[in-house]
C-alpha cells in the first residue's frame, strides 16, 4: 500500500470509530440509563454495573483505535495535521474525561452494586440522582467523540 491508501484507510477508520463511539455513549445515556430510573436500588445498581463493564470492553479499544488512526492520518497529511490532531485529541478526551470527572460517580455506583451494606443505606432517589449525574457526564463523552468524528470527516473530505 502506498502513502495515499494508508492515509485514506486510517482517516476513515479514525472518523468511523469516533462516530461509532459517540453513538455508544449517546445510546447508553439516552436509551439505556433512563430505563433504570425508579427501579429498586439493587436492580438498577446491578444493571448499571453490567452496562459499565460491558461498555468498557468496547469504548476503550474504540477510543484508542480512533485516536491512533486519526493521529496516523495527521502524520501522513502534514497540510491537515492540525485538524487531525484536534479530532484525535477530542476522541481520546473521552477517556481523560472519564478518568478525571466521572470516576467518583462511577465508583460510588459500583460500590452500591458490590457492597450489601452500602446498598442498604441507599434510597431509590439517591440512586436516581447518581444515575442522572452519570447520564449527563456520559453525554459529554458523546459530544467529545462526535466532535472528533465530525472533524475527522471534514478534514478527510477536505472541507477543512
Amino acid at each position: 500500500m502506498d502513502r495515499v491508501e494508508i492515509l485514506k484507510a486510517t482517516s476513515l477508520v479514525g472518523l468511523t470509530s469516533s462516530l461509532w463511539l459517540s453513538g455508544i455513549y449517546f445510546g447508553s445515556s439516552q436509551l439505556t440509563v433512563p430505563l433504570l430510573f425508579g427501579l429498586p436500588v439493587d436492580t438498577s445498581a446491578k444493571l448499571f454495573k453490567d452496562l459499565y463493564y460491558s461498555g468498557a470492553k468496547t469504548v476503550v479499544p474504540l477510543a484508542l483505535l480512533g485516536t491512533v488512526c486519526t493521529g496516523v492520518a495527521g502524520y501522513l497529511d502534514p497540510e491537515k495535521r492540525v485538524g487531525y490532531a484536534i479530532a484525535a485529541t477530542s476522541t481520546i478526551g473521552t477517556l481523560a474525561w472519564t478518568r478525571a470527572a466521572m470516576m467518583g460517580n462511577i465508583n460510588r455506583l459500583l460500590a452500591i452494586a458490590d457492597d450489601k451494606k452500602v446498598k442498604e443505606n441507599v434510597r431509590t432517589e439517591e440512586m436516581d440522582q447518581l444515575l442522572r449525574q452519570w447520564q449527563w457526564m456520559n453525554a459529554v463523552r458523546a459530544v467529545l467523540a462526535g466532535v472528533g468524528g465530525v472533524l475527522g470527516l471534514l478534514v478527510t473530505s477536505r472541507i477543512l
